[in-house]
Formats: structure tokens, sequence, C-alpha cells
């Protein structure tokens, strides 16, 4: 039996061989005219059967059908299609193929039957004959390649038992299509077993041998029942589901799989495989996006200079990158990190970009550096995404954050002002939102500073002021030093993974979505404005780490643990993004808001500004660079900081002189 079996194995491999290798078009047009013979042959006896009078010239009129059959299946090309591939569109060109054969030999046939001609050329035709025929025609050519197909399919299931099962979400048009492709496709790691659907009244249905399942119910049981643990899913699927489907799925086992790039059928490139990649948590936290206007904006950058400070960090680059996409004349990438700055001119200039592309390195402190590049470039738009960001690293260097977050920010500003340049734009954060740390509360002083540098030049009525606007936002996903790219190395090592607090939560937002509300808000802002926007819901990043060791098909607590660190120094369990209709001002767009914020007269904050960096400067005095800070940005309290010391010495100094009485106070 053994052998037997093996015997036969051998025998479906040496078919399957001759049928994928030996089948040139040439014998499927033999096929097809085959099938033609036997159509003509099989109705003229038929026929033969059920008349009273017996037809003639047999011989002729089969060699006039095989003919005009074969004309037709040449000018349509019906056999240059692949048999096992065959579609919709095959089927079309065997349709019309037959169709216009049976018009022509009807038109023959009536034009020999009434041609008056003695003899045995006399030929008669019964009209209805053609007609028939070409039906028959047509049914067999379907026969034959839909009988190839099967085979096809049926050999290739019953070699499966390596390739993937998976569910495909969704009934539509484009997911019955993706799951005909991944059917046909032997080189597909992916054997789709049934469609995932929302709607009710389409579940218990059966598309192309596969059913369609309710989405609404857990997917413990259909995981059990079709032995599959993999969903594929469109990327315009993420924001049309509700997130707590895809939090479902990920809690009952499923790794989701995303469509990237996929190109629907095309009759000379034929099918290009789909892309399917392991869905990221970047996908699941994004939100519905905020899409760039880019009529509003395009003109800002028509045949301009742009400078843009930071520009290999992650912020900077990615606004490098939408940038070039605009019709501008040169593009200034400053930074002081080598590699990576190198790594992202390599990158522009290899995208094809027309814009010259020049990479600078340089550091925002040097004046004498920002000088030389203001004289020479003469830039026209700048941003300044350069900065110090690590809220834990600045608790540690509070000098540092000062010098390059206000000094640096600073120095452009003036050089801007110096220059000319028509607009500045400042990437700030939500952290200079009441601050609790060293950098929040540098990125606040520097807002201070440019927004009262903007106002100085209305106060002085300058004509063509430069804009200086300031952009804020949350945390970017998957930037550097972002919590995301920390909890996969901890999970690619086996974890634990670390969380400084269960309670802990962020707002969250992508790389390019970021970079697109710096672009537009920036560049339509008419000065002194800090831009915010609605960032969603916040998200508990314990939760958030969770999701992410069950993506990685591992078990939270079981296979990697997470544990508590407690809060770092100078962070705080909540953001604050201001928000609300109470301290915003709408524009025009919905999540798009100006932040109402307490302006500084800049003959009283330039002094500040200059002994707070004449204090960092001397980098020994980090209690001293702190205080002048709280003094400057009142509403900067420390949080699990060294520096809430210097809080309590605040107030103790404040109830000290409400106990005096007035005269000693005025005294």
């Amino acid at each position: 039996m053994a052998n037997f079996r093996d015997l036969m194995l051998r025998g479906e491999r040496y078919l399957w061989r001759v049928m994928r290798n030996f089948m040139p078009r040439w014998t499927i047009f033999l096929f097809d005219e085959f099938i033609v013979v036997i159509a003509f042959v099989s109705l003229w006896f038929f026929r033969e059967n059920i008349a009273a009078t017996p037809s003639q010239h047999f011989i002729f009129k089969l060699m006039m059908a095989g003919t005009i059959f074969a004309v037709t299946a040449i000018l349509f090309r019906t056999y240059h299609g692949v048999v096992r591939f065959s579609t919709m569109v095959d089927l079309k060109r065997l349709s019309n193929s037959t169709i216009a054969a049976s018009i022509v030999y009807t038109a023959l046939a009536i034009l020999i039957t009434e041609t008056d001609v003695e003899g045995d050329w006399n030929i008669t035709f019964n009209y209805w004959f053609p007609g028939v025929l070409g039906m028959m025609v047509l049914a067999g050519q379907f026969i034959f390649r839909f009988t190839v197909r099967s085979f096809f399919e049926t050999f290739e299931q019953s070699n499966n038992s390596n390739k993937i099962r998976a569910f495909i979400l969704g009934s539509d048009t484009d997911s019955i299509f993706l799951g005909n492709h991944l059917l046909a496709d032997r080189s597909s790691p992916y054997q789709p077993v049934a469609f995932v659907a929302f709607r009710s009244n389409q579940v218990g249905k059966v598309v192309n041998g596969m059913p369609i399942i309710s989405a609404t119910k857990g997917f413990s049981k259909h995981m059990e029942t079709y032995n599959a643990k993999t969903l594929i899913l469109y990327r315009s699927q993420l924001e049309a589901m509700p997130k707590e489907f895809y939090d479902r799925c990920i809690v009952e086992g499923l790794d989701l799989m995303m469509i990237s790039t996929f190109t629907r059928y095309d009759e000379n490139n034929g099918v290009a495989a789909p892309q399917i990649n392991k869905i990221k948590i970047e996908d699941l936290l994004g939100r519905n996006a905020i899409r760039m206007d880019r009529e509003r904006i395009e003109d800002q950058f028509e045949g301009q200079t742009i400078l843009i400070t930071g520009a290999a960090g992650s912020i900077g680059s990615e606004i490098a990158r939408q940038i070039i996409t605009f019709n501008c004349k040169e593009l200034l990438l400053v930074d002081q990190a080598e590699t990576p700055l190198n790594d992202l001119w390599l990158e522009l200039v290899g995208s094809g970009t027309k814009v010259s592309v020049k990479p600078i390195i340089g550091n925002v402190t040097s004046q004498v550096k920002m000088r030389q590049i203001f004289e020479i470039a003469k830039p026209s738009l700048v941003f300044h995404a350069a900065a110090y960001k690590h809220v834990p690293m600045m608790e540690f260097h509070p000098s540092a954050a000062v010098v390059t977050n206000v000094g640096g920010t600073k120095i452009v500003a003036d050089l801007c002002l110096e220059f000319g340049v028509k607009r500045f734009v400042m990437v700030s954060t939500d952290k200079a939102v009441n601050p609790t740390n060293v950098m929040g509360a540098s990125k606040r002083a520097a807002e201070i500073y440019v927004q009262s540098l903007y106002l100085k030049q209305l106060e002085k009525g300058v004509e063509n002021p430069t804009l200086f606007v300031t952009t804020r936002f949350g945390n970017v996903l998957g930037s550097n030093g972002s919590v995301v790219p920390l909890f996969k190395r901890q999970i690619e090592t086996g974890g634990p993974v670390t969380v400084t607090h269960k309670e802990i939560t962020r707002y969250f937002m992508t790389i390019p979505e970021a970079c697109s509300l710096v672009l537009e808000a920036g560049c339509t802002g008419n000065g002194g404005e800090i831009y915010i926007f609605d960032m969603g819901e916040a998200v508990r990043i314990y939760d958030l780490a969770e999701k992410m060791i069950r993506l990685s098909g591992k078990i939270p607590h079981k296979d990697i643990k997470i544990i508590e660190t407690g809060l770092r120094s100078g962070e705080k369990l909540y953001e604050e993004l201001l928000a609300t209709s109470e301290n915003t001002i709408p524009t025009y767009h919905k999540k798009v808001m100006i932040a109402k914020v307490r302006t500084y007269d800049y003959d009283e904050i330039h002094p500040e500004i200059k002994d707070l960096l004449y204090t960092a400067n001397k980098y020994v005095y980090p209690l001293e660079v702190v205080r002048q800070l709280k003094k400057m940005i009142p509403e900067f309290k420390s949080q699990n900081s060294k520096y809430e010391a210097l809080d309590a010495e605040f107030e103790a100094n404040l109830r000290s002189m409400q106990s005096q009485p007035a005269a000693t106070i005025k005294k």
C-alpha cells in the first residue's frame, strides 16, 4: 500500500509538472479548436436524429466553422492567458471571440444559402445552427479552463499544509479580491479560510468557497473551528474599525497582519503580490490623522531657501522629507550629529528630488557658526527643531537644557530677525504646559522669548516683521527616546518590560502627522501664536506594554513580566495640552487650536533670559539655574525631583511676605 501511494503521488507530481510546464499557447489554441470540432460533430448528429431531411456538406461546414472560430480566437488572443489562472478577463475574451465567430458564421450561412448556385455548390444552412454551436463552444471552453484551474487549486490545497491559515477582514470588493488572489497565488505563505464581516446580513454566506463569519462574536471559537490564528486587513480598515475590536483580537491571540501595498489586476502587468507585514503598535495607536492642506502652504515654499535646525533628529528629518516635496529652491540641514545627518542627506539626494540639499554640521549654541550660515545662505524660512528633550537627563543637567533649548533658540531667533527671515517656526512640546521638569520649563522659556520678540516688532512698528510661530505636540511614536522602541528592545531580550507607574498616561501621534502640523500650522500663522491640537485620548502606558507583548506573540505576566520602577525625576502622571475651549482659540481646522497663554514684555524678559544664560554657562550652579527658571515661570512646579525644595523655598518666602504687616513690606 505504501508503494502504491508513493506511485500515485509521483504520478500526480508528474502530471502537475506536465500541465504546468508543457501547456504553451499553441496547445491551448489546439484544445479550443478541438472543442469546436467536438461541439460541431455533436450538434450535427443531434440535428440528424431529430430532422426529417438529412444535412449535406459535412466536411465543408466543419472546416468553415473551424476556420471562423480559429480566426476570431487569434484576433481576440483567447489562448494568451495562463489557463490555471483564468479570470473574468479571460472569460470576457472567450465570450467576445465566440459571439464574433457566431455572427460571422451566421452571416456567411445566410449569404451562401441565399446565393443561387446550381449543382453540388448549392449549399443550404440552418440559421439556428451557428448560434447554438457558439453556445456549445463557449460552454466547452469555459469547462476546459475551469477544469484545469480546479485541478491546480485542488492539488495546491493538498500541498498547503505549510501555509498560514488566515482570516480576511471585511467582505467588500477589496477583501474578496484579496482572498481570491491569495487562493490563486502559489507563492503566498497565507491560506485564506474565511472572511470576517461586521454586517449581520452577510454572515453565513459563502464567497469562492470561503464562508463569511461574524466579527462581533468572539474569535476563540472561530480560531478553533478553522484552525487559524491570523487576521489580514487593509490599512484603511484601521481607521474605519473601532479600536476595541483590535484590542479584542490581540487579547484573544490573533496575529494581525496588514496589507501595506497591493496593486490590482492589470492585463499587461498581471497581478502584483500584496505586501503583508506584521502590524505595528504605531499603527494601532494612530488616530484619524490631521491631513496637511498643501494648497494653503505650498506658496510659502515656492523658490525659497529653507533652514532646519536639528535636521538629523526624528522631527527634523521628517520635516525635511516633507519639505522636498514642495517646489523650494534650497534646503539646509543643520545638526551636530555627523552620522545621522549624512544618512539623511544621502536619503534625500537619492530620492531624486530637484531641490538642492546641503548638510551643515553645526551647533545652534554657537553664535559664530550660526551667523556664518545666515550670512552665506540667507534663508527665508527657518524650522527650529534642535533641542534636548529627555526629561530625566535634563534633570541631571539643567544648565545644558537652558544653554541649548533657551540659548540656542535665542541665537537662531535673533539671527532670523537680523537677516530678515520671513518666518520662524519653533517645535515645542506639551511638557511646556505647567512644566514639572527642567526640560519642559526650558522649552516654555524659549516659547516666552520667541513670542515676546515678535510682540516687540509690532510695538516698534517694524515693516514686514519676521513671523514667529510655535507648535506644541505630545509624544511622537517611533522617535528617538520614545517608549515604544524601549519596549520593543525589552521584549526582544525576553523582558521584563519596565513601566514607571501603572497609571501613567501619555498622548501619542505619528512622526509624519507631527511634522505636517509643524508645516501647516507654522506656515499659516500670523505671528506670535502657540499652536496646539486635539490629540484624542490619552494612552495608558501599562496597557500599551501589554498590547505590545501580545503583538509579539507572548502572554503578559506569563511569558514576559511587567514591572513598575517608579516615576523618574521630573516625570508626571498626566500630560496637559490645554485643549479646552476655556484655554484655546479655534482656527480654520476643528482639531487645531491656538493656546491662550500669558504674554511677556520683551524689555522685561530679555534681561532675565540673559541672566539665566549667564548662570547656565557657568555649568556649576544647577540649583541657581533652576531657581531662575522657576522665578521666570511661576507655574513651574517640580515633581519627583530634588528641585521640589526650591518650590518649598518660594512658598515659604511668599508666606513670610504675606504674614508681614503691609507697612513693613512697603518699607
